[in-house]
């Protein structure tokens, strides 16, 4: 079986809307996705890109990208709004999903489905742990969870993926490694099932 590794980071419109196709992606291919959160922050100040570049875009181009992202999110039938805190941090939500990653592998791509939606579907604030811990109960997960992002094990663990990240070459979220081949951005899926398929 192929394995498919999902960078991303929850900050990235663009991530969320990879994050709307990777599964169904790797079920027609027969695929192991495993998610790869990292700190998207980190990543950027290691390889020397603004720590938010839409805003360092001129105004045509930044108009432009915005609306490229409207025109995915048409393009594939799913929800997007600008949320009121841009950028936003996102330590503890990625934090989080290491948790379950952990705890909880099955129930990982729910989780991270939740929290994407939570932020580019329904404007939640989701650095804040009472958000978290709503998702938690809506999903029937462990509150417990939540006192674990906090331990040095669950910190160490995502500055090891962001390291491991800027490694690998990743340049920006979502990206995605298939053999050991590297695609960036949600507009490379075409390419991503290619090569899963092996063509």
């Amino acid at each position: 079986m192929k394995t498919l590794h999902f960078f991303f980071d929850y900050s990235s419109p663009f991530a969320y809307l990879g994050s709307t196709q990777i599964r169904e992606i790797a079920a027609e291919t027969e695929t192991d996705l495993i998610y790869q959160p990292f700190l998207l922050g980190g990543l950027f100040k290691a390889i020397g890109t603004p720590m938010v570049p839409l805003h360092s875009f001129n105004p045509p181009k930044k108009r432009y990208y915005e609306r490229d992202l409207q025109m995915w999110a048409a393009h594939w039938n799913v929800p997007l709004i600008t949320p009121t805190l841009f950028p936003i941090n996102t330590v503890a939500p990625l934090r989080l999903t290491l948790v379950a990653l952990r705890e909880a592998k099955a129930e990982v791509h729910q989780l991270v489905s939740e929290i994407f939606t939570a932020y580019w579907v329904e404007n939640q604030d989701i650095s804040q742990p009472e958000v978290l811990g709503a998702l938690l109960e809506k999903l029937a997960l462990p509150a417990q969870w939540l006192t674990s992002i906090s331990t040095p094990e669950i910190k160490e663990e995502l500055r090891l993926k962001t390291s491991n990240a800027v490694e690998r070459g990743v340049c920006g979220a979502p990206s995605f490694e298939v053999d050991g081949q590297l695609f960036w951005g949600q507009d490379r899926l075409d390419f991503v099932t290619k090569a899963l398929r092996g063509s």
